[in-house]
Order: C-alpha cells, then structure tokens, then sequence
C-alpha cells in the first residue's frame, strides 16, 4: 500500500516553507537560466500526438524524457480511464515538493490548490500523478525545488513507442506471438532514430527464436556503448573489441521500440533514448539473405530487354547494382562487390606482379568452395559444376534442389555446420580454395576472421539484395567469371533474359485493363502478409503482363521493408476483385485445395479469383532457384494470359473441389 504524504505533513512545518503565493512577484520564484543546468534537448522528429482515444484503457509502463538532467524520472506508469490520461511519475530523488502543469511563471502565479504534492511509497520513493493530454507531444511541467524554493520550468514527453502493442486500440506493429515462428535463426532490418541523429546501427540485424523468444543482435556503428536500457532491463556488450554488440530482446515488428543507450564518447557517460524499428523476418537461417528487403529500383524497360540479348558481349552487368569488374592488361580481373569490398582474380599459371594489391587475392583454378551463401547454388548447378562446390552450410533436409540433396547424401558435398558454427576442420581438411558467404556473416565477423587467419579467402556475395529481379538473376554471370564458364553463364543468363522478350505487352489485357494479381499468405495472428509494390515479386507480376493488385499504393513506399501486414479487412478491401490470386507458400506451407484456403480465412471465399477457379500456389523453391527468375516470370504469364499449359514447376493450380 502506498502511503500517502502531502509534502507539508511530511515536513510537518509549513511555516518553514516558502511557498509561491498568488500575486506575489513571479520573477522571485522563478528560477532562471543561470540557475539551470543546461537544457537537454529532446528529439521530436517525425513524431504525431497520441491522445486517449487511440488507446485502451488501462495501465501502462511508459518511457519519458525531461528536459532536465536534474528532473530524473526512474519510471513511470500511465493510466489510461474514460478518454483521460494520467502519469505516475516514480522520481529518482527527493528533491521536488510540487509539479504544475504549465510553465514556472504560471506555477509561480497560481492558487496553491492547483499545485501537484508527492506521495510517498513505502520504499520512500516520490511519486508525482499529472494530466497527460498527449503522448509523443512536449509538454512544459514546472518543479517547486525543495533547497532552492523555487519553480524551476522544465518539458516532459512521453514516448507511445515505449508503450506495450496492446496498449492500443489499433494494432501497432506485429507481436512475436503473431508471427508464431520456429526455433532458428532470421534477419530483419532495423532502423534507428533518436539522439543526435549522427548514430547508427548495422542493418539487417540477426535475429535468434528460442522457446518462442526473439533476441536481437544490435550492432552499434561505434565502440562507444557501454549498455543499454530495454523494458527497464539493463544489457551489457556481448563484444570487447570493435564496435558495441548487445542482444536484446524485440517483442513486437514494424512498430516503434523505445530504449537507452549509455555513450561514453562524451566527457562524462550519457544516457540517450532511441527509437529502434524492426522488420518482419521473412526466411530463416542462411536463407534470410535471400529475401529482399530493398527493392525500389524500376524493373525491366524495352530497351534493356534488347540488350539483354547481346549481353555475352557486355563488358559489365546489365541490371545487377551490386557486383562489377574490370579485366586488366596483366590478364588478371579486378571485382568490386557492394560499395568497396575488391577481389583480385588471378588466372592459373599468371605471373602477373600482384605485391601490395589491396584486394582479396582469387587464385583460379577455384575447384574446392566452400559455399555458405545457399542462394549461389543454383548457379553451380545450372552451370553444371556442382562438383566444384565440396561444402556447403545448410542440411540436406532444407535443400529444394534435388541434385544439391544427392550429392549430400552420397558424400560428394560435405556439410560443414551452420555458417555461423562452421567446422573448422573439416573446411580446413578439405582444402578450400574460398569460402564465398552472404551478408548474415557481417553479423559473426569472427567467422570471417577465422576463415582467413586458416589462409582460405572469403568473398561475401550480395545477389539478394539486388533490386530488379534480372539483377539478382544476373548474378551467374560472377559466378561464371570465378569458375572459368564465363561464356557458358553469360551465354545462359542472356538466353533467359531473351525469353522475356517473347511475351506480349499488352497480354492479360481483359476488356482494356491489365489482369490483377494478389501474392500473399495468412499469418498464424490472421493478417494477410503481402508483398509492397516495390518488391521484386510485384515487380516480376508487372514483366509477366499482370498488374500487382496493391500497385500504386503508397502505403507500401514508407520504409525498405518488403513485405507489410494487413488487416483482412483492409486486404478484403483491396483484394476482392483481384483476377487471380498466387498465395505464397515461402513461408506458409503448401495448399492445394480452396478448402485449405478457406480454413485460413473464411473471407476469402467472396474473393472474384476463388469464386472464378482462378487460384495459385507458389512452391517452396521459389527463393532457392534465383537462376529460374525468368521461368518463374513465364509461369506467371502463363497463369495471367489463361494458358497454363504443362506441368509447371514454380506454380500449381490450387483445385476447387
């Protein structure tokens, strides 16, 4: 039971207090800047208010920033009644004796009644209990100095993203419970506001489900971190060298997530409050990489599908952004992947004086790899070197490629652990010239480290994170440099491209509009998980001749993620009369009957394309087969224009009876 205290009987002698007193001169009791510590400035960048009726009623743990390093809140608990708010502020000393809701001047000239007393708990914390008109809106709140007996003007926000999800009456973000996802490892983007604006964090963050409990590696874009403050929770750097790392908990995705941070870049250690936001996961493990989470690029033009064909003779990729290369005169191929990462790729038997190159030294032949990046194994399969690849991170269990899972069985590919828990030894033992990596190693960089102290170079790839479906395609085409099958890639990946040229603009056309389609899946929370306009898939339904059904929506431009969830009523709203619809088994599993459609969501049944028998599945070998882009975009097509002749192997028809 708290015990409550006015601050006058807990002194007992009011006569000794100097209080302010309407009409006496505000200039006396006001405190000025000379007898302030220098104002902290609070960040309100992008922010929007948040008033009761957004939210539930009910009471609430909430994060608040002063403007004063003097006015220390330890917490605060907000209550939400009948469409008013309250703060109970918990204070970190015992400094102040009243708040007012307004500056120190009004404070100095109000009735005494009007002022806010402390209550005192049983563990001899103050608490002060204030109005709160809006959340994520400043507002000033004056404090009555018990030494200095005077009001001292300082601002107070509270921040909505600090706020549990079910805080509010419309659902913010989506919780781990929703996503329901399996034990293992994922990656998601994260963004990071807050501060001075000048911090950074590394992005896409790995993400860790146990038990059903998200842990998120946090990469600072400095060392200079030294813990963090999530939920009241303190966490200390998992790291000792380099920049801070710190493993926190995430508990809810694409919602703002409010925690501290202490820098000691400054003369004295300094706690800030940021603001993190979290992707959705779409894949898990060495697959995370494969799904994009960047994709604005404009996909395919004319003119670059007539270039397509010729591209055997192009010096430098046509539509990947990612990678490039330069042959020089000493014969050797100097390689740029991302913004600076270099690689020398030295032929067999030249003798080319290569001292104090500051690249990655490639010596071909390149006959024993080490493949953890798992989306370039479709390449070495469509390029018919499968036997070059003598170990790979993923199990033969998670493999679509039916050639990848023989070899593993019958010992002619090694599994050498996950990327993040190699075997050393057994790398080692079989000699590897390279071990080619995806991103997900910028996130155990000691992997790295190992790999190349062993003397066994390491090329990290960045296919996925291309953004025109041909770029990411066009990735064979490295592939075939490091190998030798230089023209036998740019010869494949130039006859694909071509086909695309055979399929007609305008087909799809129904009575002068172009055909719609709805790519999507029903989360176990019972959203539907669609991809933006800007994704490579709306973009692939966009070269098959179809129109993505959420194009044009803005709400699919507002941040790098490439998926978003959706209310089924705003989906229903916006999907109903879509011609066909291709639901995404990526993620979900496999259906092949509309009534295992329907078990997911009743609503569905009113939908044009499942009362027209015009319903599809996408297999789980869509992300693992980058190099068949173009047969999945002929696939489509075929589905668009009613002509799904064949067996088809990326699309099945989902049977109405």
């Amino acid at each position: 039971m708290r015990k409550i205290r006015t601050a006058l009987l807990l002194l007992g002698i009011s006569c000794l207090i100097s209080l302010p007193a309407a009409g006496e001169e505000t200039q006396k009791k006001v405190a000025d800047s000379s007898d302030m510590a220098k104002a902290v400035e609070i960040d309100t960048q992008g922010l929007e208010p948040v008033g009761a009726e957004q939210l539930n009623d009910g009471t609430f743990e909430v994060t608040v920033e002063s403007s004063s390093s003097m006015f220390r809140i330890d917490h605060c608990l907000l209550t939400v009644k009948d469409g008013a708010m309250e703060a109970d502020l918990a204070m970190g000393g015992t400094g102040y004796l009243y708040l007012y809701p307004g500056t120190g001047e009004e404070a100095a000239g109000a009735d005494e009644k009007d002022y806010i007393s402390f209550e005192e708990d049983e563990d001899g914390v103050h608490h002060f209990i204030i109005p709160v008109e809006a959340l994520d809106s400043p507002f000033p709140c004056a404090a009555y100095s018990r030494k200095k007996e005077m009001w001292y003007d300082r601002t107070l926000l509270i921040r909505s993203a600090s706020l549990a999800p079910e805080a509010f009456k419309e659902q913010q973000g989506v919780s781990t419970q929703e996503l329901d996802l399996a034990d293992g490892s994922y990656e998601a983007g994260v963004s990071l506001e807050g501060g001075s604006g000048r911090a950074s964090v590394e992005t896409p963050a790995q993400l860790t489900v146990k038990d059903s409990e998200v842990t998120a590696r946090i990469v600072w874009g400095s060392s200079h971190y030294d813990y963090m403050i999530v939920d009241g929770e303190r966490y200390e750097p998992v790291n000792t060298e380099g920049n801070s790392v710190f493993e926190i908990p995430v508990k809810v995705f694409e919602a703002p997530v409010s925690v501290v941070a202490d820098t000691t870049a400054m003369s004295v250690p300094y706690e800030i409050e940021y603001t993190l936001r979290f992707g959705i996961p779409e894949s898990a493990g060495e697959n995370a990489a494969q799904d994009e989470t960047e994709n604005t690029a404009e996909y395919l033009e004319e003119e670059s599908e007539t270039e397509a064909a010729s591209v055997k003779e192009a010096a430098l990729p046509l539509y990947a952004e990612e990678f490039s290369w330069e042959k020089r005169e000493d014969g050797c191929t100097l390689i740029t992947i991302g913004a600076d990462d270099r690689y020398l790729l030295v032929p067999e038997g030249n003798q080319a004086d290569i001292t104090g190159e500051d690249a990655v030294i490639l010596r071909q032949p390149l006959e024993r790899i080490y493949l953890a990046a798992s989306s370039g194994m479709d390449y070495f399969d469509r390029l018919g070197i499968l036997d070059r690849v003598a170990m790979t991170s993923t199990g033969k269990d998670d493999w679509s490629l039916p050639s990848v899972r023989e070899a593993l069985e019958e010992g002619r590919m090694l599994y050498a652990g996950k990327y993040s828990a190699p075997d050393y030894e057994m790398i080692l033992s079989q000699g590897a010239d390279i071990a080619v990596e995806s991103t997900m190693i910028f996130h155990s960089p000691q992997i790295k480290e190992q790999l190349e102290r062993l003397g066994i170079p390491v090329l990290v790839e960045r296919s996925s994170y291309e953004s025109d479906p041909l770029g990411r395609m066009e990735w064979i085409r490295l592939y075939g440099l490091l190998t030798g099958k230089e023209k036998e890639a740019d010869e494949f990946f130039a006859a694909q491209a071509a086909r695309l040229e055979d399929l007609v603009k305008d087909a799809g056309e129904e009575e002068g509009r172009k055909k719609t389609v709805a790519y999507f899946y029903i989360s176990s929370g019972g959203y539907a998980v669609v991809r933006k306009s800007s994704d490579y898939i709306a973009k692939m339904i966009g070269m098959a001749g179809g129109e993505y059904f959420l194009s044009g929506d803005p709400s699919g431009e507002d941040n790098a993620l490439s998926t978003m969830h959706m209310e089924m009523e705003s989906f229903y709203e916006s999907a109903r009369d879509a011609d066909i619809i291709i639901y995404n088994s990526s993620i979900d599993e496999e259906i092949t009957d509309i009534g295992q459609l329907l078990e997911k969501s009743p609503l569905l049944a009113d939908f044009k394309a499942v009362r027209e028998g015009n319903v599809w599945c996408s297999g789980k070998n869509m992300f693992q087969q980058p190099a068949g882009i173009c047969d999945m975009i002929v696939e489509m097509n075929k589905v668009i224009t009613g002509s799904p002749d064949g067996e088809m192997e990326y699309l099945h028809r989902v049977e109405t009876a």
